[in-house]
């Protein structure tokens, strides 16, 4: 082969490398992906096209019931929306009953773990056999670990591919500062210990303001769910609303109530996760 001819093929080989490489950072950073570790982290092992495939499958049954309907369009997008609503509630429901859960084993499982440390000075050993008395969802989340570290992982990179399925803050701190330790060589009971102490006054601050925090969090759905049932019922008191909603100006200002509606909910939720956070 030529040497002009080695020339392209290298440059070719090298092109669709870099491509590669693009696609696999736009996977990266893309929604699909975000929306697989948001699913993951609140406890739903789905594919994210999975999930995709679900909710378009149960929009396109409500598309197919309202053509059937007077004011159907009005009905499907009403349907949607309500639906995707609800998918998000309980969804984040879930999350956070599993983020609680995982809290409140936390404490008992360190304890447990600083007494096998004693018997046994391998951090490793000692997590496994802390696992044997151990319940689910931490379980899961510690026998991963252990899985990783079989396969040829280290164990502090096992402990950060758990925490990039986890939003617990508590969580995200202690075993973050259980990897710093380690990879320090420092005194891992000691620090356990700590952890335990500062466990422990974080859950009597977290659950004062869990007290205050849940009645805006609750209220907040409640809120956003008033300007869908209020639609509702103008569709079924007043014939003409519907028609007037879909012409003329009345398309605009549909438009316009389902951007605010949405960016309203993300505001109300993002301020009520700050406060609990």
């Amino acid at each position: 082969m030529s040497r002009a001819g080695n020339l392209f093929q290298e440059n070719f080989k090298s092109g669709m490398q870099d491509e590669k490489s693009k696609r696999s950072l736009f996977y990266e950073k893309g929604p699909v992906f975000k929306l697989g570790m948001w699913l993951l982290k609140n406890g739903l092992s789905v594919d994210a096209w999975t999930f995709l495939m679900f909710v378009l499958i149960c929009i396109s049954t409500f598309f197919l019931i309202s053509i059937f309907l007077k004011s159907g369009i009005f009905i499907f997008i009403l349907l949607s929306v309500i639906f995707i609503f609800l998918t998000f509630i309980l969804i984040d429901f879930r999350g956070r009953k599993i983020i609680n859960k995982k809290e409140e084993q936390l404490e008992g499982f360190l304890i447990d773990l600083v007494g096998n440390l004693y018997a046994n000075p391998n951090i490793l050993a000692a997590i496994q056999k802390t696992l044997e008395t151990s319940e689910d969802p931490l379980r899961r989340e510690f026998e991963s670990v252990v899985d990783d570290v079989r396969r040829g992982l280290l164990l502090n990179e096992a402990l950060k591919n758990m925490l990039g399925k986890n939003m617990s803050k508590i969580f995200h701190i202690v075993i973050t500062g259980l990897t710093a330790a380690n990879e320090k060589g420092a005194d891992l009971i000691n620090f356990l210990k700590d952890q335990i102490d500062y466990i422990r006054e974080k859950k009597s601050i977290s659950n004062y303001i869990k007290i205050l925090s849940s009645g805006p969090r609750y209220t907040s759905y409640i809120i956003m769910l008033i300007p869908l049932a209020a639609l509702a019922i103008s569709a079924l008191i007043n014939r003409n609303f519907v028609g007037s909603l879909l012409s003329g100006a009345g398309i605009a200002v549909l438009i316009y109530s389902i951007i605010s509606y949405t960016a309203g909910f993300i505001i109300i939720n993002r301020i009520v996760s700050f406060i609990e956070h």
